[in-house]
């Protein structure tokens, strides 16, 4: 190999931090080509964990540097949300984040690579795609509730734990319980009230909005008493949301029977 080809391999494995993963997009911006890739490859200094994305040959890696990968180099506006970004703000004791699901969210019409679909993680990546035109979850253009998280030698983007649980609650009732609902807002002691007002006037859905206050005013942290209701748009007419449940008569949803004592 040439000094000017070595000098770029030595440059490369220097600024190669372990555990990161390195796309091809990015690799190319930097100058390597595919002949160069091929060749790293050949001489076993770089591994394939897929079409398109790299690590470094007897490396470790995880979902984590590939979601970090995907929102730095491939722009992708993927996150880590719903129930997973509360486990990471520790509001929730049902997750491990090792042994289960990880679920990753994003509000434009995109899905994940097929080298990260398909590499073996030791967890499942539970992606749904949230926008305004395939789901009814959705946040206005202007809301944010993001946080930046280190794990696993990654800094990924997730959610907050205010836009966690609404993107949380989009899952009641087939896939989470109204129990531990309400047992995962009982932890939600300290959250910021101007965020819960932001993310709760950009949220489209009005299940969510509707089952957020309902948790909330039924918990009555001290943080709720700050919300100025009267600009959240909770629409009109009763939502069924808990088949053969009762209603609640402020937010017109139904929840299970042990909670109200009105029937439906």
């Amino acid at each position: 190999m040439g000094i000017e080809k070595q000098t770029k391999l030595n440059h490369l494995m220097r600024n190669w931090p372990d555990g990161k993963i390195k796309s091809s997009v990015w690799l190319n911006a930097e100058g390597y080509g595919a002949n160069f890739i091929q060749k790293y490859k050949s001489n076993n200094w770089i591994e394939a964990i897929g079409t398109g994305a790299f690590k470094k040959s007897g490396d470790e890696v995880t979902w984590a540097a590939a979601l970090e990968c995907l929102q730095n180099q491939l722009k992708s506006e993927v996150h880590v949300g719903g129930k997973s970004a509360i486990e990471f703000a520790g509001k929730a004791q049902y997750l491990k984040m090792k042994e289960t699901s990880v679920v990753i969210l994003s509000n434009k019409k995109e899905t994940l690579p097929a080298w990260m679909k398909k590499h073996d993680w030791n967890v499942k990546l539970n992606f749904k795609v949230k926008n305004l035109f395939k789901s009814k979850l959705a946040f206005a253009e202007k809301s944010n509730g993001f946080a930046v998280v280190e794990t696993d030698k990654a800094t990924i983007i997730v959610s907050s734990p205010e836009r966690a649980y609404l993107e949380y609650l989009d899952e009641l009732p087939k896939y989470a319980s109204y129990t531990e609902a309400k047992e995962i807002m009982e932890n939600m002691i300290v959250l910021r009230p101007s965020m819960v007002q932001h993310l709760l006037e950009n949220c489209t859905s009005l299940k969510v909005k509707r089952l957020f206050l309902h948790f909330a005013e039924k918990i009555n942290h001290p943080w709720f008493k700050k919300l100025n209701l009267e600009k959240i748009n909770l629409g009109s007419g009763k939502r069924v949301i808990f088949e053969n449940g009762v209603l609640d008569k402020k937010y017109n949803i139904t929840v299970p029977k042990d909670e109200s004592h009105e029937e439906v």
